[in-house]
């Protein structure tokens, strides 16, 4: 459990249930004095009106604050897949309240995986494939990996490419043939992630011819879009095995690639 970040969250819903309690009791205290009576009478219904009214605006504020945590632990103890595989990239990246933990992630993801959730199908078999907090298990990450593929998923379908490579060849290029087929329309949109996942196969010739040139330039649009974590690796990566002159050229075909028709 991550606690400081819980405590800085905690911190905010206290600051505010602190000024409420203040307000609400000073005017209830003062609403109450109208009435008559002594000082030390006002204080006691000042302090009375702070008890009362300090565990309602806390549990008000703090249930504000932390609503999109509460409705996806809902949908947590429901077994709603998204929900679930949101808690497996939460453990797997060390995000909000609680610590990376790859096994704890990798149980997540199969719960959401085994309700027919592609992408966490997808992380599943990536789990498998790389064992990533379980063992490596190839068989197993290919039939994940093509479950979350024949639901349309890119990605998965490279997976289930490379992970046929080694002894499908012509299955393996089947993957790849669907998986360009399926990123075409995000390729016309520029959308960053499938830029990325183009580029790679043009760098890596899956499914087409090798072309680490316009591989990298595609993964430089990908680059303008917005990538997250470790994705701007693999561009730098790519640019580590060209010369300055193909770099210089990825860049232009990047630029043309960007500009408006």
């Amino acid at each position: 459990m991550n606690w400081t970040f819980l405590a800085y969250e905690a911190l905010l819903p206290l600051v505010w249930a602190i000024a409420a309690t203040l307000l609400g009791g000073a005017a209830w205290a003062l609403h109450l004095h109208r009435g008559g009576g002594s000082s030390r009478v006002a204080l006691l219904r000042f302090l009375k009106a702070l008890a009362l009214l300090f565990p309602l605006a806390f549990l008000v504020s703090a249930g504000w604050q932390s609503r999109r945590v509460l409705r996806g632990l809902a949908g947590v103890a429901v077994g709603h897949p998204p929900d679930l595989r949101a808690m497996g990239y939460l453990r797997l990246r060390g995000e909000g309240f609680l610590k990376a933990d790859p096994r704890r992630a990798t149980a997540w993801f199969r719960r959401a995986a085994e309700r027919g959730d592609a992408p966490a199908q997808l992380q599943l078999a990536r789990s498998l494939a790389l064992g990533r907090g379980i063992p490596r298990n190839f068989d197993e990450a290919r039939r994940w990996a093509e479950a979350s593929a024949r639901q349309g998923d890119a990605e998965a379908m490279v997976l289930a490419g490379d992970l046929c490579r080694s002894r499908e060849d012509g299955q393996a290029l089947a993957w790849y043939l669907k998986a360009i087929a399926a990123l075409q329309p995000g390729l016309s949109r520029r959308n960053p992630q499938d830029c990325l996942t183009y580029g790679g196969m043009l760098v890596t010739g899956k499914g087409v011819p090798k072309d680490p040139v316009e591989g990298l330039a595609w993964m430089k649009v990908a680059e303008k879009g917005g990538l997250w974590g470790f994705q701007s690796l693999l561009i730098q990566l790519a640019e580590t095995k060209l010369t300055q002159a193909q770099r210089e050229e990825a860049a232009r075909r990047a630029q043309a690639l960007l500009s408006p028709p």
